[in-house]
C-alpha cells in the first residue's frame, strides 16, 4: 500500500513538478476555430480576373454558382452554360478565408450560336475552370487555383 511521506523532499519536488507540468497552459496556445464557409445555394459569383488579369465587367462576364448540397458548380461562360459535378474537402480554416480541395467532373453544357470571339473566350474560361484543384472562399470572393496558382477570381454578385 502506498504511504504518503511528507518528509521526503524528493517525492514532494517530483509531485510538484508533475503538477506544474500538467497545469501549464503557457506552452499551449489555443487555435481558434471558425465554422467553415460554404457558398450558399443559389449564390452567384461573377468573374473578375483570369490568371491575374482583370476581365471586363458586363452582362457577358462569366458567372458561377456553387451548390454544395447538390454537388454542382454551374453557370454561364461568355456565351454558353456549363455544369460540373464538384466535390469539396475542407483543407484549412482561416479568418481570412477557407481553403478547399476540389474535384470537378464535367457534366453538361449548353451550346448556343455565338460569335467566334465569344466561343474562343468560352473555351479559354472552361479550360481554366476544368483545371481547378483548390478553392479559397471568403465572404466576398471565391478564388479557384490550379494547385497553388490562382487561375480564376470571382466576386459575390
Amino acid at each position: 500500500m502506498w504511504k504518503r511521506n511528507a518528509s521526503n523532499p524528493l517525492a514532494l519536488f517530483v509531485a510538484l513538478l508533475l503538477f506544474a507540468a500538467g497545469c501549464s497552459s503557457a506552452d499551449k496556445v489555443a487555435t481558434p476555430t471558425y465554422p467553415p464557409l460554404l457558398p450558399d445555394k443559389g449564390q452567384s459569383w461573377q468573374l473578375v480576373a483570369m490568371r491575374g488579369r482583370t476581365v471586363g465587367n458586363d452582362d457577358k462576364t462569366p458567372s458561377l454558382v456553387v451548390n454544395p448540397e447538390a454537388g454542382t458548380l454551374s453557370g454561364v461562360a461568355y456565351c454558353n452554360t456549363y455544369v460540373y459535378f464538384v466535390s469539396l474537402r475542407l483543407e484549412a480554416q482561416h479568418p481570412d478565408g477557407d481553403y478547399y480541395s476540389i474535384h470537378l467532373k464535367h457534366e453538361a453544357g449548353g451550346s448556343l450560336l455565338c460569335t467566334e470571339a465569344a466561343m474562343n473566350a468560352d473555351a479559354r474560361f472552361l479550360a481554366l475552370l476544368g483545371k481547378a484543384t483548390r478553392m479559397r472562399l471568403t465572404s466576398t470572393t471565391l478564388t479557384l487555383f490550379q494547385n497553388d496558382k490562382e487561375i480564376l477570381l470571382f466576386e459575390l454578385q
